[in-house]
């Protein structure tokens, strides 16, 4: 016979799990170890989450069919795969032969030729 069960207000961890808070993060609000909220409320937190993100997935679709650009970029690369695309050139042409001379002596060829 253990301890008797701490009394816990299920809808702050509905709420907690909607906007994607840690399971100890919600068992520290409500005042019990994550281990005790996963045993107990694993189901209601997991469905919450479900909802959350569901709701979070909505705005932003909605948020793009708005005119969103940063929103429209963001859904096109996650949800149809493209991708920004990047050209690469290859040069194919040795580079200049550089030769390294004082000034000096650059000048005295001029003066002899």
């Amino acid at each position: 016979m253990g301890r008797p069960n701490k009394k816990v207000d299920e809808k702050v961890i509905a709420n907690l799990s909607q906007i994607g808070c840690t399971q100890e993060e919600i068992g520290s609000v409500v005042g019990i170890s994550a281990r005790t909220l996963q045993r107990r409320f694993s189901d209601l937190v997991e469905e919450n989450k479900n909802i959350g993100k569901a709701s979070l997935r909505k705005r932003m679709w909605a948020s793009a069919l708005k005119g969103n650009p940063n929103m429209m970029i963001w859904l096109s690369k996650n949800y149809l795969g493209m991708k920004d695309r990047t050209v690469q050139e290859t040069i194919v042409e040795p580079l200049p032969l550089i030769i390294e001379a004082k000034a000096e002596e650059i000048e005295d060829g001029k003066n002899k030729g």
